[in-house]
This record gives structure tokens, sequence and C-alpha cells, in this order.
């Protein structure tokens, strides 16, 4: 089943453990640059399983999420 755009959003704050969790967050063209509070809050396989999700990892004390061009920044509204 597909969910809608707002659901999806929802779906991914939900999986990076709730907006409680970002403690900044900002993005580039294709990726969420998010700064947790605590990693191990992440479903990285529910994450993945998203519609809007292309893919996650760990980077310099950053967790991305790569959504794409164009849709990013609408996602990064969600979250914040």
């Amino acid at each position: 089943m597909r969910l809608g755009f707002k659901e999806n959003v929802a779906d991914i704050i939900k999986n990076i453990g709730g907006p409680e969790n970002v403690s900044n967050a900002s993005h580039c063209v294709t990726r969420l640059r998010l700064i947790l509070v605590d990693d191990s809050l992440v479903n990285k396989e529910a994450l993945e399983e998203n519609e809007l999700v292309k893919g996650t990892f760990a980077a310099n004390g950053q967790f991305q999420v790569i959504i794409g061009p164009g849709l990013v920044e609408k996602v990064l509204q969600g979250v914040c």
C-alpha cells in the first residue's frame, strides 16, 4: 500500500526516533543531514522501506537519509 507524502514524512520522523531526537537538521541536494541525540533510536530497516527513502548511512557525526533532488527540502520542512 502506498502512503501519501505526509504519511511518509511522519514515518521518517518516527523511524529517526521522533522530533525530540533531532538536535540539528539540514539538507544538501539529495540528503537529509541529521545530528541526532541518540543514534540507537534509529530504525534503519523501517526507514529504507519508506517510499521516499533511497538509502541511509552515518558519516562524520551525521545520520544521512537519501531522499533525492526536489523532495529533500519538502521532507526537511516536515522534520523541523
